[in-house]
């Protein structure tokens, strides 16, 4: 059987293959007693005949004879198209009337006994009854035997319509448990489905054991779902304080390095020392830098990862999660003489996680205080709010930066891809690929467009407010 049915069917296949074999059986059983009724019906009539027949033996001057009881001849041609034959003889052979032709079988041990075979005769299958009389003559007894034979058509009719209607009701039954078979296995997987129901509706981080009535068939699976459960959460536990831990090692020595390599550096400047010392100890912050800004990124689609199913949503102002976040990159923009310029609709709200949106939406204005040229602003828009009808919400942010290629605006959504424009540029190849992480959890959309006259438009769609 395709391994790819359901257990309801497979359990449902299997028993309708019992419940046929059994109607099978049915039909053989009572095209068999049928038959064994219509053998003794006839046998009823022949007998009968027979015996009258064998009451009208006489003897006359002439010798036997026989006043045949038409009344038994026409009882056996009641039954249809079937024909009736008989021969009366003496046991020694002679013939006194009917078919000489006919046979008589055995001779029957009692009289008023008849003995009933099946045999061919003309072409046809008869059944023959044979009776036995005793007439005394002038000199002697004398044995005459009857024989009444007759064909069977009729019959056998009888007994196979009778098989066919117990065919049709083996039918009919086979249906009916089918039918039957159907609820009752719908019942008995209940359990379940309420399993499958109660492992579903419960959320990602909750890893308490399964307690729900069940059969004890599926006990086992309860046990084995439960120590799966409990397996799973340890792994987890251990995960996250690996990583907890991965971070605060690999950060502590990366500051340090960091530090090292700058005051190394100002020494170096300051004294006037090799220049290739000192482009080394450049090279060796911008690593340290790098890989801190790395490790930063991958704890932070970790995060962004595991809170994707596991936090609750909630309703938020778009312009509030704009304004926290370029405050959050106030210092870095000072630095680079970037100013935010905020236009914002107070009144976009959109349902989602706090921390999450917050972290894509840093992850954009950083990328836009990167590539964009410094001493310029990056704008910062946000629309939808009730009084703009049916639009969605939106934040967009506008760099006047080099942009991205048309060809590339795909690619560098996938983890550790950079733009052709951003090589010179420190980073990660991890930002956009949270940003869109992020938005596909909270069912938005993330697009990139030309900014006019240069630079990128990154621009962030929400679900509609009559969606969430």
């Amino acid at each position: 059987m395709n391994a790819t049915w359901s257990l309801r069917r497979r359990l449902l296949g299997q028993l309708l293959l019992v419940f046929a074999g059994l109607a099978v059986l049915l039909y053989l059983s009572v095209q068999a007693v049928a038959g064994r009724a219509a053998d003794s019906t006839q046998d009823t009539i022949l007998g009968a005949s027979a015996i009258a027949i064998a009451e009208q033996v006489r003897v006359g001057e002439a010798g036997l004879t026989v006043d045949l009881p038409y009344a038994a001849l026409e009882m056996l041609g009641l039954s249809g198209e079937d024909r009736v034959f008989y021969r009366i003889a003496t046991s020694a052979g002679r013939l006194v009337t009917g078919y000489e032709d006919l046979p008589s079988g055995a001779l029957p041990q009692e009289e008023d006994v008849p003995r009933f075979f099946t045999t061919r005769y003309r072409g046809d299958t008869v059944r023959v009854a044979t009776a036995r009389t005793t007439i005394l003559t002038s000199d002697q007894r004398e044995t005459v035997l009857i024989s009444v034979a007759q064909t069977r058509e009729s019959f056998g009719t009888l007994a196979t319509n009778i098989a066919l209607s117990a065919a049709g009701v083996g039918l009919g039954f086979l249906a009916l448990a089918a039918l039957l078979t159907w609820i009752a296995i719908a019942r008995a997987l209940k359990p379940v489905q309420q399993i499958g129901r109660v492992l579903a509706e419960r959320a990602s981080d909750d890893f308490t054991p399964i307690e729900t009535a069940a059969p004890r068939e599926i006990a086992p699976l309860i046990d084995a779902i439960n120590d799966f459960i409990d397996r799973l959460r340890l792994t987890l536990d251990t995960s996250q304080q690996f990583i907890a831990e991965a971070a605060h090692r690999i950060r502590t020595p990366l500051a340090a390095l960091k530090a090292q390599a700058e005051v190394a550096l100002k020494a170096g400047e300051k004294k006037g020392g090799d220049a290739a010392d000192v482009e080394s100890l450049r090279r060796m912050r911008r690593a340290a830098d790098e890989t801190s800004q790395l490790t930063t990124q991958l704890l932070t689609q970790a995060m962004v990862a595991y809170r994707a199913e596991r936090a609750e949503r909630q309703r938020l102002s778009l312009a509030a999660l704009a304004r926290t976040a370029a405050r959050d990159l106030e210092v870095a923009a000072e630095m680079r003489g970037i100013d935010f310029r905020l236009q914002l609709d107070e009144s976009a709200v959109i349902m989602g996680d706090e921390i999450a949106l917050l972290e894509a939406i840093r992850n954009v204005l950083d990328n836009a205080l990167k590539y964009g040229p410094p001493d310029d602003f990056v704008a910062i828009t946000v629309t939808g709010g009730p009084g703009t009808g049916n639009k969605a919400p939106e934040l967009v942010v506008a760099d006047h930066g080099p942009g991205i290629p048309r060809q590339e605006r795909d690619l560098v959504f996938e983890r550790f891809r950079r733009g052709g424009t951003a090589e010179k540029t420190m980073g990660s190849g991890l930002g956009l690929s949270i940003v869109r992480q992020v938005m596909l959890a909270h069912r938005g959309r993330v697009r990139l467009e030309d900014n006019d006259p240069q630079g990128l438009r990154l621009r962030l769609v929400f679900p509609a407010p009559r969606q969430q």
